[in-house]
């Protein structure tokens, strides 16, 4: 397996990432554009930063900060995780928030702020019984159950009173909570509606135990997935009921847009944003999650930073699902914290410290790597010679550059592929070798183990996923019947 280690850099690659970072702040004065620059790496879904171990971790969390994040939050996502705190048994659950701890320690001897996410009624999976379940539908699934329902929210309650002890007694100082109502998280039931009410009570009561064993940590929301409407009963809500209590809020921006929406906010609140970098340019067709391997979105990021900066936003939060979107750190952090005034100068400073480009060869690298941020636009047999020419070179190798080969030879084999409802053998040939190279990227760059959820192949935004899969399955039934 490529170590995933990016610490040990050579001089004169530090050097010169050291030297494109100073003439790019020639534009900015060295100024950070957002104070607060947070990596929201929650560690679920079968993710690289739910099987890391601790040293992966702290070399990943060190680059992250090398490039200017100052805060780390992650979520204790309960999906099929029974309650770790029930018995003394080493399971699923204990294991995921051990790993947790051990990450948020990390973090803070790195010297970044700590933040626990939330989604406060999404609970474990012993915990969701039938007569308390939550009423789900559009926005509202997961494991849920009600807090309108007093058993419900003695649970709940219990859970977060556990958390935060714990974390306590393991040296873990958190200095934020944040807070979503969806994804997981909501409950349709007439006594919860306005969902948004219901969630700002329960996140009030979870957040006066936080106090208790972090004692001055704000709290902070997450605005992914709400709606104008509830924004405006939010803000009215805590400015009658708990003025100064909301300390920020990270904003939701849509898929394809570079910019938050001018919703109203508690008075006092800081205006944050919530950037997706796990994905590429365009909404679509996309490319996300790490289905076609690495990401990057130079040029949306760039746009979504000036934007947010001409919006007077105070800091943003990223939205991580995995390493495969390396670059996209590096171009976020990078600019927010104003190291670098374009996002070609992030990318020769990432090249130099990496690859261990010279100027000239660094500044190739950039552009190579800008092209595939709208990869079904890239023709892959020109990408590839262009790759050769830049390996001819003698690049150091790592798993960050054995990534961006790995989806240049993805891209082949998806063209290879084509469209149609037809599987003749030179396509189903085509198709395996990408499912190939997918496992090999997965398995022995990534280190990753059963992935679920979105990060799942039946969730890949390739046209002729379903098509390959029904003609395999039906394959394997008629192979089943000759036997």
């Amino acid at each position: 397996m490529i170590r995933r280690s990016g610490l040990c850099v050579m001089l004169c690659a530090a050097a010169l990432s050291w030297a494109c970072r100073a003439s790019a702040e020639e534009g900015t004065g060295g100024r950070a554009v957002f104070q607060v620059r947070e990596l929201y790496a929650p560690g679920h879904f079968g993710n690289s930063y739910e099987v890391m171990g601790e040293r992966e971790m702290r070399d990943t969390l060190a680059e992250a900060r090398h490039w200017g994040f100052n805060r780390y939050a992650d979520w204790f996502d309960m999906i099929d995780c029974s309650d770790p705190f029930a018995s003394a048994r080493c399971d699923l659950g204990a294991a995921l928030w051990d790993r947790k701890k051990a990450h948020f320690r990390t973090a803070q001897a790195l010297g970044l702020g700590c933040t626990l996410g939330i989604t406060p009624n999404h609970v474990y999976v012993d915990q969701c019984l039938p007569e308390l379940r939550a009423q789900t539908g559009d926005r509202i699934f997961g494991q849920l159950i009600c807090p309108s329902r007093p058993k419900a929210r003695e649970i709940i309650l219990r859970n977060y009173e556990h958390l935060f002890a714990d974390l306590a007694r393991s040296g873990v100082r958190l200095s934020a909570l944040s807070a979503g109502p969806y994804d997981y998280g909501g409950c349709a039931c007439k006594e919860c509606r306005p969902w948004i009410l219901t969630f700002a009570k329960l996140c009030r009561e979870i957040h006066a135990l936080a106090l208790r064993h972090h004692p001055g940590i704000e709290m902070h929301f997450i605005g992914w997935w709400w709606s104008a409407e509830e924004h405006q009963q939010f803000a009215e809500w805590v400015d009658r009921e708990a003025p100064g209590w909301v300390k920020a809020m990270a904003l939701h921006i849509p898929y394809g847009q570079t910019d938050v929406s001018n919703v109203p906010l508690p008075k006092g609140c800081e205006r944050r944003a919530f950037v997706h970098i796990g994905y590429a340019e365009q909404a679509a067709p996309r490319d996300t999650y790490g289905h076609l391997g690495p990401v990057i979105a130079a040029g949306r990021i760039e746009r979504t930073v000036a934007a947010l900066r001409a919006h007077q936003c105070t800091g943003v939060t990223a939205y991580s699902e995995g390493i495969y979107e390396d670059a996209n750190k590096a171009l976020l952090a990078g600019l927010g914290s104003g190291q670098f005034r374009t996002a070609d100068a992030v990318l020769a400073s990432y090249a130099a410290r990496y690859f261990g480009a010279d100027a000239d060869r660094a500044r190739e690298w950039a552009a190579w790597l800008r092209a595939w941020g709208t990869p079904f636009a890239v023709d892959p047999k020109a990408a590839a010679e262009a790759l050769a020419k830049l390996l001819a070179a003698g690049p150091r190798q790592s798993w960050r550059l054995a990534q961006w080969e790995a989806k240049t030879r993805l891209m082949g084999f998806h063209a290879a592929i084509g469209s149609g409802q037809e599987w003749p053998p030179a396509r189903l040939a085509a198709a395996d070798a990408f499912w190939a190279e997918r496992e090999r990227l997965d398995r022995q760059l990534y280190g990753l183990g059963p992935i679920r959820h979105v990060l799942n192949r039946r969730y890949t935004p390739l046209p002729w996923y379903q098509s390959w899969a029904k003609h395999s399955a039906q394959q394997a039934a008629r192979a089943a019947k000759e036997q």
